[in-house]
Formats: structure tokens, sequence, C-alpha cells
């Protein structure tokens, strides 16, 4: 289990790299390739685009070959991007690397997930905030290797084929010590499939069951969606994340220098503070879930990022704004990370209902491939969230009302708290199919 912790841990902490490389590169794309800021939206609408376009294919890609495949196909054809953005000499090469990093992207964090929830089950403990953690630290990695390229002379033709090296070396890496999605059981993380948990697939005649002879048995088929209205609710749920993630990268350092007038050193700082609030509160969050539960850490984060935003919306001066930004980023930074661990909750209850047996313990092989496609599709609001983050700031601040947009965002941060019942635990437990006692 230590074992497929770390590597996942590590898949986190890659993605997260070269995510910020390629994020933190682009007013190098605007000067080599003469982009405007206009263009520039639309490369990055673009990938956001992409992105949910590769998480919903994940969870068919998954069903097929296993997280663990998608995780290190995908972070491979993002080095193959990246290595493209860096070497393009012209807009339509870009582009489509570009859009095949964003491809890459929705995929590897989806599966990422995926196996994060796997794991997660197996130590029988909350880890996916931990997890998220190791993506914001891999994040400032990427930010720091674009910087200490920029000042050792290093162009993007050079700097950023170097990058898709060591994210390809870590898809190698990873290859060979993720465990596979779907062959967790308690206490077990297999790397290459456990007797008992084999992930099926709807083609497969085997029946779904609890009893060493099937009894309440149903075809797979009718146990594999987690309802539509369940995804909505835990993605409206995590909505203000991907939006205030979103929203924060692009316009705090715009907020704290025009309307507050902070100087060129001090604007930055906000967005600073709101990323390092972000790690701590996904250092923690697995420890308070223990604590407090899930619902409590969910509700409490909510209301946390709503009045951060709000003491940020009435900010005096930036430096009142820097802290509302930090505990915008203390209380939401819990948030993403609870509402997978709560979809795969879901998708527990949503097998034990399909075949039955309400709260007995469903197979771990047909729970893991009902949690990847509910995990896919809910990754999706991931990145619907981050273009409404954008565009609603963006327009806010076209009108001058930025104060206004922050107010907006502070909304969809109490949305997370009054919605903070969804993320419940399951009321199942899990084994394998194998493990299950014979009836008399």
């Amino acid at each position: 289990m230590t074992r497929a912790r770390i590597a996942t841990t590590a898949a986190y902490a890659v993605q997260g790299f070269g995510f910020a490389v390629v994020l933190t590169s682009i007013p190098g794309y605007k000067e080599r390739l003469g982009m405007g800021d206009d263009v520039v939206t639309l490369v990055v609408l673009g990938v956001c685009v992409f992105a949910g376009l590769g998480s919903a294919l994940s969870g068919v890609v998954a069903a097929l070959r296993g997280a663990r495949a998608v995780v290190v196909g995908g972070l491979l054809l993002a080095a193959l991007a990246v290595a493209g953005v860096g070497l393009a000499p012209s807009w339509p090469v870009f582009f489509v690397a570009i859009g095949l990093y964003g491809l890459a992207l929705g995929a590897v964090d989806a599966a990422m997930n995926m196996l994060g929830i796997d794991v997660e089950r197996a130590h029988g403990r909350s880890l996916l905030a931990s997890f998220f953690a190791a993506n914001a630290a891999g994040g400032v990695l990427g930010a720091l290797a674009v910087s200490g390229s920029a000042l050792v002379g290093l162009g993007q033709p050079v700097a950023l084929p170097l990058v898709a090296l060591l994210v390809a070396a870590g898809a190698v890496w990873l290859a060979l010590r993720l465990p596979d999605g779907g062959t967790t059981v308690p206490g077990v993380v297999a790397a290459g499939g456990t007797p008992g948990t084999e992930r099926p697939t709807e083609a497969d005649p085997v029946a779904v069951g609890v009893g060493g002879d099937g009894r309440g048995a149903a075809p797979l088929g009718t146990v594999t969606w987690v309802a539509a209205g369940t995804i909505a609710l835990l993605g409206a749920g995590m909505l203000a994340f991907p939006v205030a993630d979103s929203a924060v990268s692009s316009w705090s350092a715009t907020f704290l220098r025009d309307v507050l007038a902070a100087s060129a050193a001090a604007a930055p700082l906000g967005y600073a503070a709101y990323q390092a609030a972000l790690i701590v509160s996904r250092l923690v969050g697995d420890g308070l879930v223990e604590r407090l539960g899930r619902v409590r850490v969910v509700r409490v984060g909510g209301t946390l990022g709503a009045l951060g935003f709000v003491a940020v919306a009435a900010a005096p001066g930036w430096p009142v704004a820097v802290l509302g930004l930090a505990a915008t980023g203390l209380g939401l930074g819990v948030v993403a990370p609870l509402a997978f661990s709560a979809i795969g909750d879901r998708a527990r209850e949503a097998v034990a209902t399909g075949t039955g047996t309400g709260s007995a313990e469903p197979s771990a092989g047909i729970v893991a491939t009902v949690t990847d496609r509910a995990v896919a599709r809910l990754n999706v609001f991931t990145y619907a969230g981050a273009v409404l983050g954008g565009v609603l700031t963006g327009v806010f601040a076209t009108a001058h009302h930025l104060r206004l947009g922050f107010v907006v965002l502070a909304v969809l941060a109490a949305v997370s708290a009054v919605l903070a019942g969804a993320f419940r635990p399951a009321r199942v437990a899990l084994v394998s199919v194998s493990e299950a006692t014979p009836p008399a």
C-alpha cells in the first residue's frame, strides 16, 4: 500500500509540474509567436474544452485498459505536446500541440483521481487531499523551472523539450509502479490485478453479486451509472473551486494593482498567499476529515472561502485582500478532492442498489468500473469551472466592477457550504467477490 500511495502521489506531482510549465510559459508564447491577449484567451479556452473532452473519454478507455494505462499514456502524450509547444514555428503547429496537451491534461486528471480513490479505499481513510497537495506542489516546481530557465537564458525551443523529457521519464517510472485501477481491496493494492477483483466490462456475462452463489446478482449493464443528478449535485458543490482558482490566477494581481493601488512587487502576493494556503489546506485536509467528517470539513471550507472573497471584495487596501485570498485558498482547497472521494462513495451505493443488495458489500471490481465512469464525468466540472471563472471575472474587469465579481465568487463558495451534505460518506462497505462469505 505504501508503494501504491507513493506512486500515486508522484503522478499528481508530475501532472501539476507539467501543467504549471505550460501555464506560466504563456508570456513566452506571446513574445515568440506574436500573440495578442485575445488569442491567448482563446488558447486557454481551447485547452479547457479539449481537457473536458479528454476527461470524458478517459472513463471509456479506463474501463477497457485500466486507469494506470490512461495516466501513463496521457503523460506521454502530454510530454509530446509540451515539446511540440516549445518547438512550434507557427500558430497552426502551436494550436495542434496545445490542443493535444488539453486532451492529455483532462484524461490524466480524471484517471489520477480514479487511482487516488482506489488507494484511498485500500487505506480505509481520507487521502485525496494529500494527493491534491502534491499536485499543487508540483505546480510550484513547474513555475520555478520556467523562472529558472529564463534566468539562465534557455529559450522555449530548448527549455520545453527538456521539460517534456522529464515528464516522459516520470511516465515511464510510473508505468512500473502505479497500481492498476479496479484491483483494490481492503489492505491490498496490486499492480497486476488481484484475483476476485478484476475489472469487468458491460459485455462480461458474469453477474454482480456478494454471495458465493451470486444470489441477488444483476447484469453489470444495469448498474454501471451513478445517477446524473448525483454527479451534477457534487459538481455544483465543487464548482466554486475551479471557478475561484481560475479567477484568482487570472485577475487577483490585476485587482490588487488597478483597484487597490498595490505596487508591482505587492500585486503578485495575493496569488502567492492563495496558493500557499491551498497547499496547507490539502496537507491538513485528510486529518481534518478523520476528526470532523467530510461533510463538516466541506461546510466549513465553503464558508471560509465565501468569507475570504467577501473580504477581498470589501478590502480597503491590498493587505486585507491578500489575507482574504489566503482564507479563500485555505477554505476551498479541500472541496475538490473531497468531491472525488464522495463520488467514489456514491459509486459503491449505486452498485449495491443496482444489485438489489441494499447496504450489503458490493464487488470491488464492479465498484471500480462504476467509479471510473463517474469520476470522468465529475472531472468535466473542473474545466467548465475554469472557463467560467476566467470569463466571469473578465466580464466584470471589462466593466470596471471587479469587486462585484469577487462577490459573485463568494456566492459560489457559499453554494459549496450549502451542498456539503452531498459529500457524505458511503453507507456500504467494500470487499472483493472472492472474499465474500458464501451462504451456508
